[in-house]
């Protein structure tokens, strides 16, 4: 640590020989050295750890991979040409739990961090700057830490299915830009429920097909877990770990007592037999009767069967709670008695905020609990804070991207407004409340979302690949606006230019790609010319034995059947927002058909079979 000390002595408030490193989000303090230099990665370079538990050593490793470095547990002093990390009491991040200092000369880096989650943002400063840079580093002194706890995205799975390859890709894009808070929409349902041919009653409803509603989840309950795409609970435990190396919490949802289509199927005694105001009597199919003594031990038995086997092993669990119709005073009973469940479980309870509009008589809990502020007119802010909630600024009509690919931008549209967000949005900032207004000790920060409302019937064909470039651009603005305190130093133009300066752990560009295979046809059993995770190519088609392919769930087939007994070539060609069929080297006209809703699907893109590269060997 003699070094270490020595480090920080040479760091002075001189002229400015090194510019302050450029990142996303903006470091909050930068001192530069008294000489101007540089730490260069050579061939010494590694990273010795002093101290630290098992999250840091895990973390640290994540670097060490990413870099190609040696990681060194203990033994003597950092040597040069090294990266040092401790974990110690850090003053300059306010004892901030994220806070980190970076102590940079031309020998050596030392990190000095609250925890092993601030070591790793520091990691995330090094290696977008060793990317801007040419592995260089400029001498100096960082001090950073956030402004927000909770510095999140919230992304539906549960109407429209994903590869695993998907989610991974996102934990990727939210920890480089520092984001920590993955709330994962497990379980929801097709919203125009009665637009489904021959669907009059909600019990016509319940017979639909099983990809009008989606439990993403594995489940020991028969017919709840989803049919198209589901994940298996080592699947997700994986990536649990995954995002936990890489300081990023993932906040499990299940939705009830609304949106609850995949459990009203398979429980439809305890379908909601009220009233469900303006809405279509068919929206009762995704409702549970609250009144029905059988409906919580119901719900809490899912919940149970997650938390009890540590498969929800993060310190959050959601209940969802949004857009019921039913009776105020039964819903504010069933939203205490699974705040106090999940309380009892040892969780922090989240839930979408509606007790603006579910007012009434029933006291619900709020010590403890934290709660989305989505809207306006089903929950104030100002009256959640009141009644003692923790709260995140989700407001819909800022944050709320529902992918239709039609390029419409803001409330509700293909996209977020994310010049608009990053100009003028703030976690403090909801509409018609002036920030003074907010007691800022009880809100915890900002999130985004993508809803997949557009699925089923109204799916526009876009895939997890289509929206990775976008998720990117928005994970940045929102950790610009939660991390950093002060104005944006740059403009939104520029903003960009440094995201592409600074890399970027995915490949956000649109798949091009051409396959060939020679196969002869027996029969008419499946062939499947290559497997992957987010895409199938058949030769015969489980669906009507054409040429075709699975992609996230969905079947797709072109209007060719290949002829019997004959060596046969067939080559698929993707392109950025299209696919075509050849055989023989002859194209065959038409774009694929999607088996079996929507039929007249816009065909977008397709990811070229592969086996998910994130899944542990």
């Amino acid at each position: 640590m003699k070094t270490l000390l020595l480090s920080s002595l040479l760091l002075v408030g001189a002229t400015a020989f090194c510019a302050k490193p450029e990142v996303v989000p903006e470091i909050r303090e930068w001192t530069e050295a008294a000489e101007p230099g540089f730490f260069k990665v050579d061939y010494r370079t590694a990273i010795h750890l002093n101290n630290g538990d098992a999250d840091t050593i895990a973390m640290m490793r994540v670097f060490a991979d990413e870099m190609g470095f040696k990681l060194r547990l203990g033994g003597p002093d950092t040597q040069p040409g090294e990266i040092g990390v401790t974990i110690a009491a850090n003053k300059d991040g306010q004892g901030n739990p994220e806070a980190y200092t970076l102590l940079v000369s031309e020998d050596r880096i030392d990190i000095v961090a609250n925890s092993s989650q601030g070591a790793f943002w520091a990691t995330r400063t090094l290696l977008q700057v060793f990317n801007a840079q040419n592995n260089r580093f400029p001498c100096g002194r960082v001090n950073d830490w956030p402004e927000y706890e909770v510095r999140g995205f919230m992304f539906d799975c549960g109407r429209k299915p994903f590869a695993l390859t998907t989610l991974y890709q996102i934990i990727d894009l939210m920890s480089y830009y520092k984001l920590n808070d993955f709330q994962l929409h497990l379980s929801d349902n097709y919203i125009w429920l009665h637009n489904f041919p021959g669907v009059k009653t909600p019990e016509d409803a319940l017979k639909m097909e099983p990809c009008a509603g989606g439990f993403r989840l594995e489940s020991n309950i028969p017919g709840l877990t989803a049919t198209d795409i589901a994940y298996s609970k080592k699947e997700y435990t994986d990536l649990v770990e995954y995002a936990h190396n890489r300081g990023v919490k993932i906040i499990p949802e299940i939705d009830v007592p609304g949106h609850a289509l995949p459990l009203v199927r398979v429980r439809p005694d305890l379908m909601y037999k009220g009233s469900v105001g303006g809405k279509h009597n068919v929206e009762r199919a995704a409702m549970l009767d609250l009144s029905n003594p059988q409906t919580l031990p119901f719900v809490t038995s899912i919940f149970d069967e997650y938390i009890d086997s540590n498969i929800f092993s993060g310190d959050i669990v959601h209940i969802g709670t949004d857009e019921y119709y039913g009776d105020a005073e039964s819903y504010r009973k069933f939203a205490d008695d699974m705040l106090r469940y999940i309380l009892k479980k040892g969780k922090t309870p989240r839930l979408w905020g509606s007790f603006s509009i579910k007012k009434g008589n029933t006291p619900v809990i709020a010590e403890g609990v934290q709660m989305n502020i989505w809207n306006m007119g089903w929950q104030n802010p100002m009256e959640a804070i009141k009644m003692g909630y923790d709260i995140i600024n989700i407001i819909d009509v800022h944050t709320y991207s529902v992918p239709s690919g039609n390029g419409s931008i803001g409330g509700y549209g293909d996209d977020i407004n994310a010049h608009w967000m990053y100009d003028h949005w703030t976690p403090i900032g909801f509409p018609g409340t002036k920030p003074e207004q907010i007691d800022r000790s009880k809100l915890l920060g900002g999130a985004w979302a993508i809803w997949n409302d557009n699925s089923f019937l109204t799916d526009p064909g876009l895939c997890g690949r289509d929206l990775i470039v976008r998720i990117k651009t928005n994970n940045a603005v929102m950790a610009q606006k939660t991390w950093y305190k002060g104005e944006n130093t740059r403009k939104f133009p520029q903003f960009k230019n440094l995201l592409d300066q600074i890399g970027c752990p995915v490949d956000v560009t649109l798949p091009k790609w051409s396959k060939t295979y020679t196969v002869t046809r027996t029969g008419d059993a499946p062939v499947i010319l290559e497997d992957g995770d987010e895409t199938t190519l058949y030769a015969v088609s489980p669906v009507n034995g054409n040429v075709g392919f699975r992609r996230e769930g969905a079947q797709y087939t072109f209007d060719y059947k290949l002829p019997e007994g004959k060596p046969t070539q067939v080559t698929i060609y993707a392109g950025n927002k299209d696919v075509a069929l050849f055989i023989d080297g002859v194209y065959v006209p038409g774009a694929p058909t999607r088996q079996f809703w929507p039929a007249s699907c816009k065909f977008y893109t397709l990811p070229e079979p592969a086996a998910n590269p994130y899944l542990k060997k």
